[in-house]
């Protein structure tokens, strides 16, 4: 992969979609923007490993670039990258195969410690750069409107059960080992995707699944519409039991209403979702980008609504590995984290 460079290209490559944004100034030369007499004249790619095409973070990331592009005219260049999630992106980074990176709080501490699936690989590679904004991929449980049969987590045993390999799956574990369960327990479980997974349970090739989004999603809001979906409670203990063994996790309420038919408070949990860079990317870019996401916080909440409450504060929260050099040179430049040293 082509070396990063302090001075990066100009153009947006996005490799899968590119959000068009209205414009929010830009345009001239910014007073942080390198130095060295203006744009050079070969583009850099800054490779950015997100979420699925057309999810959230797809969208998130997208807008962010085209934001720098416009306060950093000339500079930069980026290739906005679907995945599979977090463990393929952490994976990525610690490669050397992108610059950034998108991932749960507990992939993030795995990678940089080089445990459990990314045992092996070279260690402390990845830096903490910014905590999205929102309650995180919040995991929900989901079965037809019309089945009587299942009400709870228990009540799981022995059915067809349909769930996304990589992080999902982790979670369905998570839930399961909280009634002290194991997939072994399913009737039997199938690996699918998202769009799969709504159209196997409408036609009943499945009773349920599980797949983790901020609440509401518009998958899940459209099921609803449609078909007549119950969400499963998974429980105050049980999610006090999770957050007890496992830090990276927090409870989140899913308020009754927030799908059509569904009238009853759901408790469940997620996590932060994290923005990691590859500890040799330049202090620079890393910097710019932090400063771009935050101060253009409402631009980005008019884009998608999952976006609301982007901030400094928010952008340290959970952090469970060191911050990126570029990173911590924009908290502390707004008053944060006055105390670490890197």
């Amino acid at each position: 992969m082509k070396k990063l460079t302090r001075s990066l290209g100009l153009a947006l490559a996005a490799t899968t979609m590119v959000v068009s944004l209205a414009a929010c100034g830009g345009g001239t030369t910014p007073s942080d923007a390198p130095s060295g007499g203006g744009a050079p004249s070969t583009p850099s790619v800054v490779r950015i490993s997100c979420g699925p095409l057309n999810g959230y973070q797809n969208v998130l990331y997208n807008s962010i670039a085209d934001f720098m592009n416009k306060s950093y005219p000339g500079y930069y260049s980026f290739a906005i990258e679907a995945s599979t999630g977090s463990a393929e992106n952490a994976r990525l980074l610690a490669a050397g195969e992108t610059d950034f990176g998108t991932m749960g709080m507990d992939m993030t501490l795995q990678c940089y410690e080089g445990t459990d699936q990314f045992e092996g690989l070279p260690t402390e590679q990845i830096l903490h750069v910014a905590t999205h904004s929102g309650t995180g991929a919040t995991i929900q449980v989901v079965t037809s409107a019309k089945n009587d049969e299942i009400n709870s987590i228990t009540d799981l045993k022995g059915k067809r059960f349909g769930v996304t390999a990589g992080m999902m799956a982790g979670y369905l574990d998570d839930v399961l080992w909280a009634y002290d369960m194991t997939t072994d327990d399913l009737g039997k479980l199938t690996n699918l995707s998202l769009s799969d997974l709504c159209t196997n349970l409408q036609d009943g090739t499945i009773d349920a699944f599980l797949y983790a989004t901020p609440a509401p999603s518009t998958n899940f809001t459209d099921l609803a519409m449609t078909f007549g979906i119950k969400l499963i409670d998974i429980g105050q203990e049980a999610v006090d039991k999770l957050v007890s063994e496992k830090p990276w996790y927090h409870v989140v309420p899913i308020p009754a209403g927030t799908y059509k038919g569904v009238d009853y408070d759901v408790t469940s949990f997620a996590q932060y979702t994290a923005l990691c860079a590859r500890a040799d990317v330049p202090e620079e870019t890393v910097y710019h980008l932090v400063k771009t996401m935050m101060e253009n916080a409402e631009g980005l909440e008019q884009i998608h609504k999952n976006a609301a409450g982007t901030c400094p504060e928010r952008g340290i929260e959970g952090a469970l590995i060191p911050y990126h050099p570029g990173a911590l040179k924009y908290y502390q430049e707004v008053g944060l984290l006055q105390d670490v040293k890197q």
